[in-house]
């Protein structure tokens, strides 16, 4: 398996360029280098891969989407590193802190929205500059999505801190409401999960993820929610963006 780097604790989330060794290459029509350990987040729970550079002596390649097929398979352009080269990723920085701040900000969200109406997050798709979340069974209106807005940018003021832990899965079974977050969709298999808590000991949130986090609610400054769409039979979806 490749190691990943931005997987331990929050402060990993802020890897900007790290050393690896490539694994194996693929020359097909869609070029991927296979690296040994990797700070690039793959394409998954509905934020994007990240994108950046991979730099070896005498060439680079532009990584352009990050996939995760039992191996992290980094899609590239231009040239090709030979088995057995070190190189060094750099990963578009600017994108991947938005898409950090986009999902934190996704967390907090869909705790309010949980605690408030008991709607579920269904689905979700972060992108830099604006997302949205699908909530069931929802059917809030804008002014009650507004004072969703009002109490998520209260948390933002509050400057809470983020953490990362791995912890046993029953224990997580104990600390999060099944309607909350639906623990059954992740395979038996799976004994432990990394777990994002927002504030002490999870007072704002607790939910298993594998995306990237800022540690600090401030770096998200507040959330402007836009609009809201009904997706029928009793789902909602909104769209919010960043100040």
């Amino acid at each position: 398996m490749t190691e990943l780097l931005y997987m331990d604790s929050i402060n990993d989330c802020y890897i900007k360029d790290f050393e690896a060794t490539v694994e194996s290459v693929d020359e097909g029509e869609e070029k991927a280098v296979i690296l040994d350990r990797t700070a690039f987040y793959p394409l998954g729970g509905g934020q994007p891969s990240d994108l950046g550079t991979l730099r070896w002596r005498g060439g680079s390649c532009s990584v352009i989407s990050v996939v995760k097929k039992n191996r992290v398979r980094h899609i590239v352009e231009g040239d090709l590193p030979k088995v057995g080269t070190p190189v060094i990723g750099e990963i578009d920085w600017d994108l991947r802190y938005a898409h950090m701040r986009m999902h934190t900000a996704q967390h907090l969200m869909s705790s309010e929205i949980w605690r408030r109406y008991r709607a579920s997050t269904v689905g979700n798709q972060i992108h830099a500059d604006r997302s949205h979340i699908d909530f069931e069974p929802a059917d809030m209106t804008m002014e009650e999505l507004k004072e969703v807005e009002e109490e998520v940018n209260r948390s933002i003021s509050s400057s809470e801190e983020i953490f990362v832990r791995k912890l046993p899965r029953e224990e997580i079974e104990t600390k999060v409401e099944n309607e909350r977050v639906d623990l059954s969709r992740l395979p038996t298999f799976v004994k432990e999960l990394r777990t994002v808590f927002i504030g002490r000991e999870g007072a704002i949130d607790i939910c298993p993820c594998a995306g990237t986090h800022v540690k600090n609610l401030s770096e998200l400054v507040g959330i402007d929610i836009l609009k809201r769409k009904s997706k029928g039979a009793g789902k909602l979806r909104v769209e919010y963006r960043l100040l």
